[in-house]
């Protein structure tokens, strides 16, 4: 752990947030302006986010200096947004000389730490990671996924070499920390548990009518909401079969897909269609801007997050700051932020019977589902909230660079 001295009294804590790919804006926007609230000069290090306007920065400095080129309208024009692959290969290249161009102006501007949110190139990163860490400069990094989803082991242990190198690192669950201390041999004293904080507070929520009037959703159904970008290791294919089974017990049930494949999507058309289903589902396969997905969640009557495995889960903490009831399957962090029948409901992964038991017993019972998303609001304002994150983010910073 280094320890570089304690910060000049009267100074501020310089930090400077890296998210180089742009993979969680509200979270880091979020996370920023509560530590610049709470008296850290914060400066965040990102690219330009291609699918939407975001707020501008409250009490902190936004510096898009990654892929500028990938990002930039000449590529536009050219089709890279549109060729995954290529774009992916510009990045590669633009990568290395980003990094190098950081650590020029962290010579001319030091800071007393370097927060990695999420690594774009493990390999690349746990090379240039140590150049800051012999300044002096403490490098933490989030643990936001214990490994990539369905990564082969070989992708898993260049993460798992980046986040051994590290000074700090922060997750979001006692249940991860542990996981980084028993798997992987991390000292307790170089993790911190810090709260994901809740998503969605620069857009506030519609009333139901309003919502499903604007996204031109039926007014009297009852909406089962999956939402977000759909990968394999999310379980909508579950989430169809217990849809099948609570179906013929709620004729106004109707299940809402929204959100941008990242798989292809026809197998689950093919579901709906083979339980005669497929004129009871709606779909919005596309990015769901913060405005979108907060019309969604104000107009569900209850979100379903049917992980087959995970870590943590931002869609989990945008329903709480619009005090949408949530069902979600008991995996990676999501027992420990959900109290079972008291901030929303739990079901085993990978177990539709149980998933529509869950569902059922919330569209049966709006006064028990209002208050599960009432209270999962209370939670992510006060022990979970921004304010907490930053407090505890900024003492465990003192500590690594020997402020106390």
């Amino acid at each position: 752990m280094h320890t570089r001295g304690m910060i000049p009294v009267g100074r501020r804590l310089r930090v400077l947030q890296l998210d180089p790919n742009a993979n969680t804006p509200p979270y880091d926007r979020a996370l920023c302006a509560a530590l610049a609230a709470a008296g850290c000069d914060v400066t965040l290090a990102t690219s330009r986010f291609l699918y939407e306007r975001l707020p501008a920065p409250r009490g902190y400095r936004l510096d898009e200096r990654f892929f500028r080129v990938a990002g930039s309208g000449a590529a536009r024009q050219i089709g890279l947004t549109g060729r995954p692959s290529a774009r992916r290969a510009l990045k590669a290249a633009e990568y290395p000389l980003n990094w190098l161009t950081l650590l020029a102006d962290l010579r001319r501007h030091p800071a007393d730490v370097v927060h990695i949110q999420w690594s774009f190139e493990p390999r690349l990163d746990a090379r240039l990671g140590p150049l800051i860490r012999r300044r002096g400069v403490p490098l933490v990094y989030t643990v936001h996924n214990l490994a990539p989803h369905d990564a082969p082991p070989a992708v898993a242990a260049r993460y798992e070499r980046l986040f051994r190198r590290a000074d700090g690192l922060v997750v979001h669950s006692e249940r991860s920390a542990a996981a980084l201390r028993d798997r992987w041999g991390i000292a307790p004293d170089r993790i911190a548990v810090v709260p994901h904080g809740p998503l969605l507070l620069d857009t506030p929520p519609l009333p139901r009518a309003e919502a499903r009037r604007q996204l031109g959703l039926p007014p009297d159904a009852e909406l089962i909401l999956f939402a977000g970008l759909i990968e394999p290791y999310k379980g909508l294919a579950d989430l169809i079969e217990a849809f099948a089974l609570v179906a013929p017990e709620r004729p106004s049930a109707r299940l809402v897909v929204a959100g941008k494949p990242n798989e292809p999507f026809g197998p689950y058309r093919q579901r709906l269609e083979a339980h005669g289903l497929l004129d009871r589902a709606i779909f919005d396969l596309a990015f769901l801007p913060e405005s979108r997905l907060a019309a969604y969640l104000s107009a569900a009557d209850l979100l379903v997050l049917p992980y087959r495995e995970t870590t943590a889960s931002g869609m989990l903490f945008s329903a709480r700051g619009v005090a949408c009831p949530v069902v979600a399957t008991a995996t990676g962090d999501l027992p420990e932020v959900i109290a079972d029948g008291e901030s929303g409901l739990l079901a085993p992964p990978g177990q539709p019977v149980e998933l529509a038991a869950a569902i059922s017993r919330l569209l049966a019972d709006p006064d028990l589902a209002a208050r599960l998303g009432l209270a999962g609001q209370q939670a992510a304002a006060t022990s979970e909230s921004w304010a907490v994150a930053a407090e505890r983010l900024t003492t465990f910073y003192r500590r690594l660079v020997g402020g106390g």
